[in-house]
């Protein structure tokens, strides 16, 4: 498996999705070993300064991991050549990693850059190469000029098989190149051990909540495409309430952090909304069971495998309406979907779950029904073997 994104000793979270996927599919018999390479830069700041602290070689749960060092530059300014970064990074060490433990098939996660690298890497080696498009790498990169987004293109042709997190990204794939199969829908799960319904009870006490009362739970970064200033507003409007706001517990850490504080206070929200920062990723699940609903606010998303923790928690969710959510979040059904950045119509359908305590757990029991069949990572790794044994087999 190739991604740049995986946990590490600077970041235990950090593309905890890929890692998730890797011991899903090593629990199905499957020997994955991961190349993610990390950020070599002159250290002149803090973020690029860390990349020291990780080690070169690691095991994580299990999972033998390879950190080379790769040239990068803040603001994605390397462009397309960033592919080529990589190349050089990981090209010969992914070849000599095969000629040890000759592997069959390279997954990479996001198209480019190291989609591009690993079909480059496989067709050397004479297997295949499947990547994983999670958003970024088919939306944002490509809207960057016709350079970045012919590489993307480039890229979506190369690779034996191309998955995506949802339709819309699949789709944004598909439109950039010419793929050698059609795009398949792979979308995100949940680890069902740490993401079940615990007792709500139970999890206020364990993390000093108030048992009585409604509350919403908030798991994500504290930046501004995940919309909490939106949600921070929502809850303004919810005072006016005569019971009053809900108290917000919102798991995460991020810049925005002192800004959403300082707006809550403005509000006289401060006693009504809790920033607990980061928590340990076993322990989000506990979180998000601690709430009467689960909120995601974003401006943008490929999948978001923090709804598929909700509903394998139980949890109804209120979320945006942007990109692969609504292909898992059920309108009326699992949850209730809003515009991004309207604090009105998110006040309003956090009200209509939060007041409606029978139809809040019609839509809880329903979310986890779904979420069971649909969005775990057991269910994405049994799709992700049949794809390995078809482009394996030619198909």
């Amino acid at each position: 498996m190739l991604s740049h994104m995986y946990p590490s000793a600077i970041s235990r979270t950090a593309g905890i999705f890929v890692h998730e996927q890797a011991l899903a599919l090593r629990a199905r018999g499957h020997d994955v070993r991961v190349v993610s390479p990390t950020g070599w830069a002159p250290p002149v700041h803090p973020r690029w300064r860390a990349h020291r602290a990780v080690p070169g070689t690691d095991v994580i749960q299990g999972v033998p991991v390879l950190y080379p060092r790769m040239i990068s530059l803040p603001g994605a300014r390397l462009g397309r050549r960033n592919c080529e970064a990589m190349l050089a990074s990981v090209g010969h060490r992914l070849v000599r990693i095969h000629e040890r433990f000759p592997y069959d098939v390279i997954h990479s996660h996001m198209v480019v850059p190291d989609g591009w690298v690993a079909a480059k890497v496989a067709s050397r080696l004479g297997i295949p190469a499947v990547a994983t498009a999670h958003r970024a790498d088919v939306l944002d990169v490509p809207a960057r000029g016709a350079a970045e987004a012919d590489r993307v293109g480039e890229a979506v042709g190369m690779v034996d098989q191309v998955c995506a997190v949802s339709r819309v990204v699949a789709d944004a794939a598909t439109a950039l190149g010419d793929p050698r199969r059609p795009v398949v829908v792979v979308p995100n799960g949940a680890d069902t051990e740490n993401c079940r319904p615990w007792p709500r009870q139970e999890m206020r006490r364990e993390f000093g909540l108030p048992t009585d009362g409604q509350i919403i739970s908030y798991v994500g970064k504290l930046v501004p495409r995940k919309g909490v200033d939106t949600l921070i507003e929502a809850l303004g409007l919810l005072a006016a309430r005569p019971q009053g706001a809900p108290l917000l517990a919102a798991a995460g850490a991020g810049e925005m952090r002192p800004a959403l504080e300082a707006r809550a206070a403005e509000l006289g929200l401060s006693d009504r909304v809790r920033f607990v920062g980061k928590v340990d990723h076993d322990r989000v699940g506990r979180w998000i069971a601690a709430g009467d609903l689960f909120v995601l606010p974003s401006l943008s998303e490929g999948l978001p495998t923090v709804v598929c923790e909700a509903m394998n928690c139980g949890v109804p969710v209120v979320a945006t309406a942007v990109d692969g959510t609504p292909e898992i979040v059920r309108d009326g059904e699992t949850g209730l979907l809003v515009p991004p950045s309207d604090p009105r119509a998110l006040a309003d359908a956090l009200a209509a779950v939060l007041d409606d305590p029978g139809r809040a757990r019609s839509m809880g029991e329903r979310a986890l029904e779904v979420g069971r069949a649909e969005y775990t990572w057991a269910a994405n790794a049994a799709t992700m073997e049949g794809i390995y044994l078809a482009v394996g087999a030619g198909g």
